[in-house]
């Protein structure tokens, strides 16, 4: 079985050639490296030229002749992809452990060639700690409900795993400029009836260091002063387009299905994310997105019927109140443990 090790690359050479050096290290010989490559401004295409011949694995490298954004360049490294599977990783992500890619394919093959799956994660920034999303290596299931389960582990793009004929069917450009067009595809297939499995084990490195250094984080981004306050969505009103659309085009959206993603992103995602703000000393930004998350704000509200509007909208109001009240303490003391209960 061959597993494609499939990038989206934009700048950020010296994180791409540390993956790449890591990756050298796997035992499984049937690895192949894509790299599509939007259009990067840095010397990427000059860098990977050179390695290719002496790279231990083959690299299929391609250069877009503009910026296509983030969406296009995630299917792009896909869809350039041969493998049985492709793996996907950030550029700035690796693989962990050198039997990983073993362990994978021993994995798909004794679970009948599962469709569609995720796995954990090592986060290097923060010494190594496991970013867990998967309870445990198993098929999950298939149909709209497992969709709904298991949504948000598409959020973070390395350790999605796409068997590649599966790709091709529901392949499209319908989010792209959505930034989340793998939450999207994840849905449709899902609910398509198409197996999703998950990977406790980490197979993934993820976010590298440089020189001791991570550079990126939306933490420098955010409103920490009244001054810079701003009515912002975090993204979220998108997140719940692409999931209402993919329950759409597979058939299976109902008024319940709907609602349920409403209720979710209420309950689970937008206080975790004030409370977030509210810990880095944010409040400005956790009030800006109190505002914007206002329901009716929300295009897709108008789905839901009286009885579901009035509900989403006490919810609301009561996890608005509730985030906002709520200590940092007790925030970073239980959100472990609040996650792995709402996995369940």
């Amino acid at each position: 079985m061959k597993i494609s090790i499939s990038i989206p690359q934009y700048n950020r050479i010296n994180h791409l050639l540390r993956s790449l050096e890591i990756i050298e290290k796997q035992t499984y010989p049937d690895i192949e490296i894509v790299i599509s490559d939007d259009c990067s401004s840095d010397d990427t295409e000059q860098k990977i030229r050179e390695l290719i011949p002496n790279y231990k694995y083959p690299i299929v490298y391609s250069r877009n002749d503009k910026n296509e954004g983030y969406d296009r360049n995630y299917r792009k490294c896909i869809e350039l992809s041969s493998g049985d599977y492709a793996f996907v990783i950030g550029n700035d992500d690796s693989i962990y452990g050198e039997d990983s890619i073993a362990f994978l394919v021993d994995f798909l093959k004794q679970n009948d060639l599962p469709d569609i799956g995720f796995c954990n994660m090592i986060e290097e920034r923060t010494d190594n700690t496991l970013v867990e999303r998967a309870l445990s290596t198993s098929v999950l299931g298939k149909g709209p409900d497992i969709a709904m389960k298991y949504y948000s582990c598409f959020s973070f793009v390395g350790g999605l795993i796409y068997k590649k004929s599966t790709f091709n069917q529901f392949n499209t450009n319908k989010f792209d400029g959505s930034i989340y067009s793998q939450m999207y595809l994840g849905v449709l297939v899902i609910s398509s009836g198409y197996r999703l499995f998950s990977i406790k084990e980490p197979l993934v490195l993820k976010d590298l260091m440089l020189d001791g250094k991570f550079r990126h984080s939306y933490r420098d981004r955010i409103a920490k002063k009244w001054k810079d306050f701003r009515i912002v969505d975090g993204g979220l009103p998108s997140v719940m387009n692409v999931l209402i659309n993919g329950l759409k085009d597979a058939g299976e959206l109902t008024q319940k299905r709907g609602a349920y993603i409403f209720r979710r992103m209420y309950t689970i995602t937008y206080p975790h994310w004030i409370l977030d703000y509210k810990e880095n000393h944010a409040f400005p930004e956790a009030i800006g997105l109190l505002v914007g998350m206002y329901p009716s704000k929300n295009k897709n509200f108008s789905i839901l019927n009286i009885q579901n509007k009035a509900t989403t909208l006490f919810v609301y109001l009561f996890y608005s109140a509730l985030a906002l009240l709520t200590p940092v303490f007790l925030f970073k003391r239980f959100k472990s443990r609040l996650y792995k209960f709402f996995k369940k």
